[in-house]
């Protein structure tokens, strides 16, 4: 500011004008505040961004993507998500969606192995996206553990669940997914079917799966929860 100011004196050539009030101290320190020139630090997450890396892809709306792009202008995505845990539903295929986006040059690669769930979990999971979305890309499980997956026990069997697979195993962490009523310890969690996104436990125990909702919505819960388990999967329901 204050080159400005010496930039405007300067051009006042006959020194009678309005401008030659700059001449003054107080006008110049009413000007130049010192005290008022200093600014909030910049948000460091505004970007610009070279590149951007989004997970659970499948989530975002079409404003959040349109967020993403203005800030990354080269359009440089690694874009991660799964179409088969879009709670809203994913009809499109993940080209139409990110075309229709503003993305382009797009380079695809499909996940086609499973190495977190047990052969005995996916094939009871795989029917239920299968039967709300017949293309989901499921992967395949490279092992099995020879553990079936314990289909319509009663609710009332949760804690000898939970004690037998204590006794079996001195490590591990099991969730109870579905109960909101199950208080968590430090080996058991409990989550809904939509907080469990992302995790996996060594047993999970499904509480009545058939109430975590209808359609596109319910079924991506419950293959999500059944999903989370990396040993062992129960399904216990009320009737």
């Amino acid at each position: 500011m204050s080159l400005v100011l010496d930039d405007l004196i300067g051009s006042d050539d006959d020194g009678e004008g309005a401008l030659t009030m700059l001449r003054g101290d107080d006008a110049k320190n009413t000007l130049v505040n010192e005290t008022i020139l200093a600014v909030a630090d910049p948000d460091v997450l505004a970007g610009p961004f070279a590149h951007v890396v989004v997970d659970e892809a499948q989530e975002l709306t079409d404003a959040q993507w349109q967020m993403l792009l203005l800030r990354c202008p080269s359009g440089s995505f690694t874009i991660v998500g799964d179409r088969a845990q879009a709670r809203h539903g994913f009809l499109e295929s993940w080209e139409e969606r990110l075309n229709r986006i503003g993305l382009v040059r797009i380079k695809m690669a499909s996940l086609s192995v499973n190495y977190r769930t047990p052969e005995e979990v996916m094939a009871a999971a795989e029917p239920v996206i299968r039967a709300v979305l017949p293309d989901a890309n499921v992967p395949t499980s490279i092992r099995s553990n020879g553990l079936p997956v314990v289909v319509h026990g009663a609710v009332s069997e949760l804690d000898a669940v939970l004690a037998t697979w204590f006794a079996a195993h001195s490590e591990g962490i099991a969730c109870v997914i579905g109960d909101p009523t199950f208080e968590a310890t430090s080996r058991v969690r409990s989550l809904t079917p939509e907080l469990s996104k992302g995790l996996e436990f060594d047993l999970v125990v499904l509480i009545d799966p058939e109430s975590f909702g209808d359609g596109v919505e319910g079924a991506v819960d419950r293959y999500v929860a059944m999903t989370r388990a990396t040993q062992q999967l129960v399904i216990l329901t009320s009737s």
